[in-house]
């Protein structure tokens, strides 16, 4: 017997984008679950562990749509794949590492990981992220702002439709 599965929203954006806080706002009106990738601190996209992933998505798989947020959630094909909708968080790089090394109780790490692989990772595999979204928002207007736009996006979609083709999603 095959599952039906949620239809799922994917966030993907830079370290320190705002993705996790866009998702929370984006969940709370549309009833969705939140998984995050937790690849924040990964050199590469084939660090993620899918099984880990899909363990997590197998525990919210009632909730009505599923948004997944991570680093490289649009550089993994089985998670662009399985989209209904995607989006890409931009946000400046500078604004992004500031953001993650005030989250940090020492921010050394985090400039140095930025130093080491995260320019290099970013413009790799992040960056790229930006061409296969369906939509682009600006990481840097308000919060409120963005979610609704994402919402708004989200519902627009009619129920039937199948989303439009994409570049790297045949």
């Amino acid at each position: 017997m095959m599952l039906a599965v949620p239809p799922a929203l994917v966030l993907a954006g830079p370290a320190g984008s705002g993705k996790s806080t866009i998702a929370a706002a984006v969940a709370g009106p549309l009833g969705a679950a939140v998984v995050g990738l937790d690849d924040g601190g990964f050199a590469d996209q084939h660090e993620v562990d899918l099984l880990a992933l899909q363990e997590r998505l197998d525990e919210v798989q009632d909730a009505p749509l599923i948004i997944v947020e991570g680093v490289f959630a649009l550089a993994l094909p089985p998670i662009r794949w399985a989209a209904r909708w995607t989006v890409y968080v931009d946000t400046p790089p500078d604004i992004a590492i500031v953001r993650r090394a005030l989250e940090a109780e020492d921010p050394r790490p985090v400039l140095r990981g930025y130093l080491e692989y995260g320019r290099d990772g970013l413009a790799r595999f992040v960056a790229n992220g930006r061409q296969l979204a369906d939509l682009v928002v600006d990481g840097t207007q308000p919060l409120d702002a963005v979610a609704d736009r994402i919402r708004q996006f989200v519902r627009a979609a009619s129920p039937g439709r199948p989303p439009a083709p994409r570049p790297g999603r045949e």
